[in-house]
């Protein structure tokens, strides 16, 4: 009869350093130089934004969130200081809307000639015309926009504006 023999083999580790956590540990980090990963680091730090002189958040959010070098501003509804609905026409309401915008910016430091990006949304694309005679004297950048009509907006208003921008060195983050 033959034997086999069989060598006992020692098994091998699967990582040949110790496995540590690391909260900043990124998939792509090896291929990133530490002055570049110090800044992935600090772009991802978010702050949000409040300020008194446009219409308090209705829900659980912030009027606007930075996020390294941009600004988010949460949809604004046609609402005065204290959260009261605008009356009047969608040229009012559309004023009303901008006029919080450009409040929340000035908050994080920004204004409107910084802003990149606008989505409007609408309860009726009837009001299309008279919204963009009022827009245009706000957003004179002619940023990047989208504008769609929407079945209902909450509190069933006729128009909703949120943004996104560019922070400027002196801002709150």
């Amino acid at each position: 009869m033959l034997r086999r023999v069989i060598a006992a083999v020692p098994p091998r580790p699967l990582l040949r350093r110790p496995l540590v956590y690391n909260s900043s540990f990124s998939p792509f980090s090896f291929r990133t130089s530490p002055q570049q990963q110090q800044q992935q680091r600090e772009m991802s730090d978010m702050k949000p934004v409040f300020t008194t002189k446009a219409c308090p958040p209705v829900g659980p959010y912030s009027q606007a969130m930075i996020a390294g070098p941009t600004i988010f501003v949460s949809g604004q509804m046609p609402a005065d200081v204290q959260g009261n609905l605008v009356e009047g026409s969608i040229a009012q309401k559309t004023e009303a809307c901008c006029r919080n915008i450009a409040a929340i910016l000035e908050e994080a430091g920004s204004d409107l000639t910084r802003v990149v990006k606008v989505n409007i949304f609408l309860d009726d694309m009837a009001h299309f015309t008279e919204m963009n005679g009022v827009y245009e004297k706000f957003f004179t950048g002619k940023p990047a926009r989208s504008c769609i009509a929407a079945k209902q907006l909450p509190k069933g208003i006729p128009i909703e504006i949120e943004c996104i921008a560019l922070a400027t060195e002196g801002s709150r983050l």
